[in-house]
């Protein structure tokens, strides 16, 4: 009988301590007096960062870079306000010039595909960089599979105040 009423006296204790809790955070956590959305002309991020890789001098989209698409699309047609930037690269293999247009026919690549799976071409904007600007620095002529890439960014552009 001792046991059961120790046991009792523990749980109603517990009880009161996550009820307490529950009310302190509630206090805690400011309350929006309006039930309008926040007004700014400040992008607020959508979904994420995503980044589509390719083998060396290919521009062609494998299955998983498919599904990175798909993701992306998801993302930017749940909300016309959105922008996507794709951004084309590759890595030192072949002489600058090369790798600009091959930048460039990656970055064209992805944009076509997110254009088919649904999302719309004037909300997206594409640019290539060749190898000026890679994420693993490297000698000329090394293959990083790291900089053959598309970078992908959605953000969400809040309405203008009026």
């Amino acid at each position: 009988m001792f046991q059961i009423a120790k046991v009792i006296r523990t749980l109603a204790a517990s009880l009161l301590l996550v009820a307490a809790a529950g009310c302190a955070e509630q206090a805690a956590t400011p309350q929006r007096t309006t039930s309008a959305p926040p007004m700014s002309n400040d992008p607020e991020l959508a979904g994420a960062w995503y980044q589509i890789f390719f083998d060396t001098n290919k521009a062609e989209i494998d299955t998983r870079g498919q599904m990175v698409i798909k993701n992306v699309a998801y993302v930017a047609t749940s909300n016309e306000m959105t922008r996507v930037t794709v951004i084309g690269k590759t890595d030192r293999v072949g002489d600058a010039a090369s790798n600009v247009a091959l930048s460039q026919r990656r970055a064209d690549q992805v944009r076509d595909a997110l254009i088919a799976a649904g999302v719309p071409g004037e909300h997206i904007d594409t640019r290539w960089t060749g190898e000026s600007s890679q994420k693993v620095s490297t000698v000329d002529e090394a293959a990083e599979q790291r900089n053959r890439v598309v970078d992908v960014t959605v953000i969400k552009l809040l309405p203008r105040k009026p």
